[in-house]
């Protein structure tokens, strides 16, 4: 049985498995390295004894073995000894300068059974070729070109994705706190200052005076019983998508804006939380007195330094709707009719007592009027 040696790269070794198999089908006694070097064993002994013993060297051509210094050093050992080199072009590449004398079979564009048919021929082969089965390249998941450079690419891929979730702010959506404003009317009636008039008969006058007011809702501040309120803490306004923000009377986009739209990167002090934690109260006795007009407003909590994360070691604040009192009466739909006044005339020098439409000079009227 006729001993072959062959010399390849192990990044070519699917393909050396199936042609080292293939010649055993023909009969040969084939050696390389994954089947025939045991634990322990000493390459460097091991390999020229290897191809010592062989009367032919087969030597896979691809980019990946001439490059490779242990199958140039094999190869300049077969030379050496003068061995049977039979080259085996596998994939496109330049032919060493040592083997470029040497015709090599080709593997390349060609059905895998001719060209081990050629082998054989090559190898000085007699009798009837054995069947082998075609040669299908293991499907890969990356062109050679990426492959050497798969792990730089995840250990990047994996940096950007973690750079993004942290950099990123994280956008709450707030609660929607709901509030009814309760305006309880009065009624309001507005009685005519009596006058004197000339004529005797009493005409109803409507005299209705509608006045309305609306005061705005200022929730007001129970202190929870799980913090200890009255801390302070400064924080600047910022937001990437707006120049400025407004401040409103209460923690919701419901209650009113408080003051002018304030201007972003202006820090501010705060004291106090809502429950949710996502609302901040603005300190009382602001040290910039373009501020002082924001005192008792509140600040959505992620326009404050891109997102505050994690608790606010703030006080919470329990909010309780509050509706304020208005001094300012409402009317009733009902209109009040205010009678004129009876005229009670006085006596006069006349004889006749009379009550008289145009009081004359020397008559003087005294006005007396009636509940």
């Amino acid at each position: 049985m006729q001993k072959i040696f062959i010399s390849y790269s192990r990044k070519d070794m699917d393909f050396v498995r199936k042609l080292a198999g293939d010649m055993e089908k023909a009969g040969y006694d084939v050696w390389w390295d994954i089947t025939d070097l045991r634990g322990g064993d000493d390459w460097v002994r091991s390999l020229p004894a290897a191809i010592e013993a062989s009367q032919f060297f087969v030597i896979v051509l691809t980019p990946n073995s001439v490059k490779s210094e242990w199958v140039q050093k094999e190869y300049t050992q077969a030379l050496t000894l003068r061995k049977k080199i039979v080259p085996l072009m596998f994939e496109a590449c330049e032919v060493p300068f040592a083997l470029n004398t040497i015709n090599y079979v080709n593997f390349m564009g060609v059905a895998y059974e001719d060209s081990f048919k050629n082998l054989l021929s090559a190898l000085g082969y007699t009798g009837e070729p054995p069947t082998v089965t075609p040669y299908e390249r293991a499907k890969e998941f990356l062109p050679p070109a990426l492959r050497k450079h798969i792990l730089p690419i995840i250990i990047g891929f994996i940096i950007l994705i973690a750079f993004v979730l942290t950099s990123f702010p994280k956008f709450i959506t707030p609660p929607t706190i709901t509030t009814t404003p309760s305006v309880t009317p009065t009624d309001i009636s507005t009685t005519s200052t009596p006058t004197a008039s000339a004529t005797s008969s009493s005409t109803p006058t409507e005299i209705i005076t509608p006045t309305a007011t609306v005061t705005p809702i200022r929730p007001s501040l129970t202190p929870s019983s799980t913090k200890q309120p009255f801390e302070t803490l400064t924080f600047c306004v910022n937001s990437l998508y707006a120049f400025t923000i407004n401040v409103r009377s209460g923690p919701g986009t419901n209650y009113a804006v408080l003051g002018e739209p304030l201007r972003l990167r202006q820090c501010l002090a705060f004291r106090a939380v809502n429950e949710n934690e996502t609302w901040l109260l603005i300190a009382p006795n602001q040290e910039d007195p373009a501020h002082q007009q924001y005192e008792g407003g509140w600040i959505f909590r992620e326009l404050l330094g891109l997102g505050l994360s994690g608790t606010i070691d703030l006080p919470a604040i329990a909010l309780t709707d509050t509706p304020t009192p208005s001094n300012t009466p409402t009317p009733s739909n009902t209109p009040t009719v205010t009678p004129s006044p009876t005229l009670t005339p006085t006596e006069t020098p006349s004889p006749t007592e009379a009550a008289i439409d145009t009081p004359q000079p020397t008559d003087t009227l005294e006005a007396t009027p009636t509940p």
